[in-house]
């Protein structure tokens, strides 16, 4: 409007005010970035649920939340507690050994390394698919927030410092990353014990996923 008003009344003071402000004031159109209300796994809010319901939507329906909760299950029981990774490790791992389709996309994001798979991490490139990018981090992802809203694993939140991955050098040791480690509760021991093809549909499953 200053600019307009220096042309119309012939005073290019106005002009240069104008110019100042429009430097040293911010855009009122843009807005600040909210934060985002991302809540953790580990506190989720638990809303229990039965376990026919339980059983009725795990086993009826195929995804990477299901085919994760059934790894999940199949992995913690006999009062085992294990991290996101070391269940994906274990899972992989037990699926070669079962002849599972080489081509299933269980093994995208892994590597072997002597006779055994392990999570392929890296830097983001692309085209490059990394463990943490994997079907199978997903489906555990998604399957520990299934399972912890419904009341059927504990999970303990903590941070470790340094890589899993790698020799770290100086500074680099004080990194920081969020470790979950999950644990099945009292529920969680009875649906691991109710769910009689646990390991036919976690195979059939990934068999059904190609790469």
């Amino acid at each position: 409007k200053l600019f307009k008003l220096s042309i119309e009344k012939k005073h290019p003071e106005l002009a240069s005010l104008a110019a100042k402000l429009a430097i040293t004031t911010p855009e009122l159109s843009k807005k600040k970035k909210q934060p985002r209300n991302r809540h953790t796994i580990s506190k989720l809010a638990v809303k229990k649920i039965s376990l026919d319901e339980a059983l009725d939507q795990l086993c009826n329906y195929r995804s990477l939340k299901n085919v994760g909760a059934a790894m999940i299950i199949h992995s913690l029981v006999n009062g085992k507690c294990l991290t996101i990774r070391e269940i994906a490790v274990k899972q992989v791992n037990d699926l070669w050994n079962q002849d599972v389709d080489v081509q299933s996309e269980i093994f995208s994001g892994f590597k072997r390394v002597q006779g055994e798979f392990k999570p392929f991490v890296a830097k983001p490139q692309k085209g490059l698919l990394t463990y943490h990018s994997s079907p199978v981090y997903g489906a555990l992802r998604d399957g520990t927030a299934f399972l912890k809203q419904t009341g059927f694993i504990k999970v303990e939140e903590s941070v470790e410092y340094g890589s899993a991955d790698k020799k770290l050098t100086g500074t680099e040791n004080h990194l920081q990353r969020k470790v979950y480690r999950l644990e099945l509760t009292e529920a969680g021991g009875v649906l691991a014990d109710t769910w009689g093809d646990l390991d036919e549909f976690i195979l059939k499953f990934w068999n059904s996923r190609k790469a």
